[in-house]
């Protein structure tokens, strides 16, 4: 027997890492071997930017592919093959549109290779946040922003408002937006109809295959795009209501290698 899909997605926090942001290498090693010998890529599609998923694989970059920052940017063999921005002003307007209803947030803006925050907001918050992108500067405004596009802004708001963000901004700037609870404590916001799953249709294209050939895993609101792709979805069993209502199947929590649980399972089956 072979195993049922081609590819594999995962999630990053509340999925794939525990709630210490680890993984167990070793056992990551031993999987991806097994996957590789049956031909299976394997496919990290997080909100997370390119250059903290690149610290967090370090030893496995050249045997995997990434879907960053929820789709907006695709890296495969280590080099970028798709890029979906938001121009400087789009981001202004939606910052001012947020930070006038939800005061209280903290902003990050991600450019293609640097997060941004602005210098003035509680340093805890800006230490929490600067993990998530791995490369960050400081900007004393929002005007200062050094690029011309952009591909993620996230708002540490409750996840519940991400629905409001979205609808508002766009009923009045045409739909230009598209943004995800990624977590109860977070909403992420990229240009419109980018998610996780335009982004692995986008990858799976490249190796030739389609959804009907994906196994994903997800916890979050950003992750129902792809759960909704997927043939064999699975939400963690931590997960969001949202996570669990779209996926045909419920894993193990991240906290007992849910991912790594269920993928053995199949390896095991299909010898």
């Amino acid at each position: 027997m072979t195993l049922p899909f081609k590819a594999v997605a995962v999630d990053m926090d509340g999925t794939f890492l525990d709630d210490n942001h680890e993984y167990d290498a070793k056992e990551f090693d031993r999987i991806l071997t097994e996957l590789e010998r049956q031909n299976v890529q394997f496919i990290v599609a997080s909100g997370r930017p390119y250059a903290r998923l690149k610290e967090d694989f370090k030893g496995f970059t050249d045997r995997i592919d990434f879907v960053s920052v929820n789709g907006a940017r695709l890296i495969a063999h280590d080099k970028e093959v798709g890029l979906t921005p938001m121009d400087k002003e789009l981001v202004l307007q939606l910052i001012d549109y947020v930070t006038s209803r939800y005061p209280h947030v903290t902003t990050m803006v991600y450019g293609p290779k640097r997060a941004y925050l602005l210098a003035s907001d509680p340093k805890e918050d800006k230490a929490f946040l600067s993990y998530f992108a791995k490369d960050t500067a400081e900007v004393a405004s929002w005007q200062d922003l050094p690029d011309k596009e952009y591909v993620e802004i996230t708002f540490n708001c409750s996840g519940k408002e991400a629905h409001a963000i979205e609808t508002g901004f766009n009923n009045e700037h045409g739909q230009v937006i598209s943004a995800f609870g990624s977590a109860d404590f977070a909403v992420d916001v990229n240009a419109y109809g980018v998610s996780k799953a335009t982004g692995l249709k986008e990858m799976l294209a490249k190796f030739g295959l389609t959804s009907d050939d994906l196994i994903a895993f997800g916890d979050g609101g950003n992750d129902v795009p792809m759960l909704k792709l997927a043939k064999y979805s699975y939400a963690m069993e931590n997960g969001m209501p949202v996570a669990k209502e779209t996926a045909r199947f419920v894993a193990p929590k991240n906290t007992e290698s849910g991912v790594f649980k269920v993928l053995q399972k199949y390896i095991d089956e299909s010898k």
